[in-house]
């Protein structure tokens, strides 16, 4: 008969050996991520456990407490507001990707991407989602915000505007172009000027100090993750003419994530 203290020991070692951990991230990142975590699986990484919705809702769950060990968001000033609050580990900080904003319409379409509108145009919420405070940002830069508000439809994320293009209920979404890309048979209207919002960036960090999740995150800086992203449309944020979101690259080489194990998040 096993002892108590057996049994507990080989409890510990269960516990060890379980290393799977959990991304938090913005639903525009939903089919590049899950090939990234495949991939690095393949390359012996641990299992990964995904929670998709817009980059508010998630910053607001891990203030909460939610049990994150990795954010991935489609916003910078979600990601700066998590560390006003030393909600992350901001020491392990960069940016993964950038995007660029398109309109998209039902194959056939007869809308211009001249200012003019009619029918309902599906749109990320103004002050949660990132895909909506960029579009509203393009929007006012190119002076069609006010003729635009009536027809405008606020979504959850980003992929719920997709959706509802998809499904005909409305006559156009504003989405990110990897969004366009993934849908594969919408067709894209216009593209809105990069000039016009904020740098889309993707800035990712730790919240916990799990070993798996920060192995991942140094994944994510490779040749190998790279080339994943820009197969599915997203750019690399240090050859466009975006700024560094706040607290991202410096000079010289990226440390390694593994080596921030120690002391609690900052």
């Amino acid at each position: 008969m096993k002892t108590l203290p057996t049994i507990l020991s080989a409890l510990c070692i269960a516990l060890q050996v379980r290393a799977d951990f959990t991304v938090f991230a913005a639903a525009s990142t939903t089919d590049v991520l899950k090939e990234l975590a495949a991939s690095h699986k393949e390359q012996g990484g641990e299992p990964v456990r995904f929670n998709f919705a817009s980059s508010g809702a998630l910053a607001r769950q891990i203030d909460a407490g939610a049990p994150a060990d990795l954010f991935v968001s489609a916003n910078a000033k979600w990601m700066d507001w998590l560390e006003t609050q030393s909600a992350c580990r901001k020491e392990t900080r960069f940016d993964l990707a950038a995007n660029s904003l398109v309109m998209v319409a039902p194959p056939g379409s007869s809308l211009a991407f001249d200012g003019t509108i009619s029918g309902r145009v599906a749109v990320g919420d103004f002050k949660s989602v990132p895909a909506g405070m960029y579009a509203k940002e393009a929007l006012e830069h190119l002076g069609w915000l006010e003729t635009w508000r009536p027809n405008l439809v606020p979504t959850s994320s980003v992929r719920t505007a997709l959706l509802y293009v998809q499904r005909g209920e409305v006559a156009a979404g504003i989405v990110y172009a990897t969004d366009a890309q993934a849908a594969g048979h919408l067709e894209v209207v216009g593209t809105f000027p990069a000039e016009a919002h904020s740098p889309i960036v993707y800035p990712v960090a730790a919240i916990s100090g799990n070993k798996a999740a920060l192995q991942f995150l140094d994944f994510l800086k490779t040749a190998k993750a790279k080339a994943i992203l820009k197969k599915h449309g997203f750019a690399d944020p240090e050859k466009t003419n975006h700024k560094d979101s706040k607290s991202t690259k410096k000079s010289g080489t990226k440390p390694s994530c593994t080596s921030c194990l120690s002391g609690e998040r900052k």
